[in-house]
């Protein structure tokens, strides 16, 4: 796994503590999150431990794309009384994991288990936030999620071909890449909006075109 945390004392806490583990071992430490990209397109890393605090705001397009290479991001948040709005954007982003960075060394090890088996690791105190924050009467209503902004902007290029009919060898015709790189991204694409098919994916990217989306 890699840390992306800049908090040096922090940093070797997680280390200690991960790599007493017989299953695991950290391969790089960043203390950003375009580091941690860098890293990973490097050392193939089933999972990133990253501080909140360096996956907010400028950093999000890095954090999809992060995520949209299939590498699963274990966010460690700050304690706070209201975190729905922090959640809702790292979930679009593509991160299935989420803990207070007070949590147990146990309950570290078992969320980072779970995602290096591609299952989701939420805290249940941040999942009561976040239901609290979306069925609160005075919450502002939010632009509808749109598939695309799921994607990376290669993926995104990649599905809009998609829906035009292209075939895999016209799309990497059209974007100088290779067939297998083409593949990899379509894979990616429908496994992050949840699809199976080509035509389902063409009908996602046709509906967010749509001036009803």
């Amino acid at each position: 796994m890699l840390l992306c945390e800049d908090r040096e004392v922090f940093r070797l806490g997680l280390r200690e503590v991960l790599e007493a583990e017989p299953d695991m071992a950290v391969v790089a430490e960043t203390d950003h999150l375009p580091g941690a990209l860098a890293a990973v397109e490097r050392v193939p890393t089933q999972v990133v431990v990253a501080r909140q605090g360096l996956v907010d705001g400028p950093t999000l397009p890095v954090l999809r794309e992060l995520c949209g290479r299939g590498t699963a991001v274990l966010v460690l948040a700050e304690p706070r009384e209201e975190c729905g709005p922090e959640l809702v954007q790292v979930l679009r982003a593509g991160v299935r994991g989420y803990l207070p960075r007070c949590s147990a060394a146990a309950r570290l090890v078992e969320a980072v288990r779970a995602l290096a088996r591609h299952e989701p690791a939420i805290d249940s105190s941040a999942t009561s936030q976040l239901v609290r924050w979306l069925t609160d009467p005075s919450t502002p209503a939010e632009t509808p999620d749109r598939a695309l902004d799921r994607l990376t902007d290669r993926q995104r290029e990649v599905a809009e071909l998609v829906a035009q009919g292209l075939s895999n060898e016209e799309i990497a015709r059209r974007l100088f890449l290779s067939l297998a790189t083409v593949k990899s991204h379509l894979t990616a694409s429908m496994r992050r909006l949840g699809v199976r098919s080509r035509t389902q994916l063409a009908i996602l990217v046709n509906r967010d075109r749509s001036p009803a989306a």
